[in-house]
């Protein structure tokens, strides 16, 4: 009976130190995901050299991302004032990630390609990823950017946390979203 008590307050210790460790760990890990004040995940995806790259080599600066697919009229439109906007706010990455292109398909680097030479990007970021990358459902923001009109825009700080999110295009929205990050 005595060593049947022994084990139990011992068990009952265990409990209470591996708890109070995984709430220590809970507490200060952050999950990475598409809410305000969170980190971005990182994610994979080609640029218009058909170059692998992620994310979180933009590191250390501002980022507004733009969500589109090429076949998207308002995508296009947003598109147009895209390089005036990376060339007011150098210190910014403005990033547009295509999703689809005009078949509807995960593009490839010639569609971005076309998509820069069309739409006069020079210096702006074009990517291309696919629609593993978005979700609509918000129970599924870890990993995914939530999207549910085209184009969405986040609006990331240094350290790639979403500070903002805008969906469908206003200039004046983007381009004061863009003056806020560089201040």
């Amino acid at each position: 009976m005595l060593l049947l008590s022994l084990f139990l307050a011992c068990a009952g210790e265990m409990e209470t130190d591996t708890k109070t460790i995984y709430e220590s760990v809970t507490e200060t890990e952050e999950v990475c995901a598409t809410l305000m004040g969170r980190q971005v995940c990182d994610f994979t995806a080609i640029d218009e050299n058909g170059d692998e790259v992620h994310l979180y080599d933009l590191m250390g600066a501002p980022v507004i991302i733009d969500i589109s697919a090429m076949w998207c009229g308002p995508c296009q439109r947003a598109a147009v004032e895209v390089q005036a906007v990376q060339d007011a706010y150098p210190e910014l990455t403005y990033l547009t990630i295509l999703i689809e292109n005009l078949q509807g398909e995960a593009p490839e680097w010639s569609d971005l390609q076309v998509w820069e030479n069309e739409l006069g990007i020079t210096t702006a970021a074009t990517w291309g990823a696919s629609r593993e990358l978005i979700t609509s459902n918000p129970a599924e923001i870890e990993g995914k950017l939530f999207l549910t009109s085209w184009p969405t825009f986040y609006f990331l700080d240094a350290e790639l946390r979403v500070v903002g999110y805008q969906k469908g295009f206003s200039s004046e929205i983007v381009e004061g979203w863009a003056e806020d990050l560089v201040e």
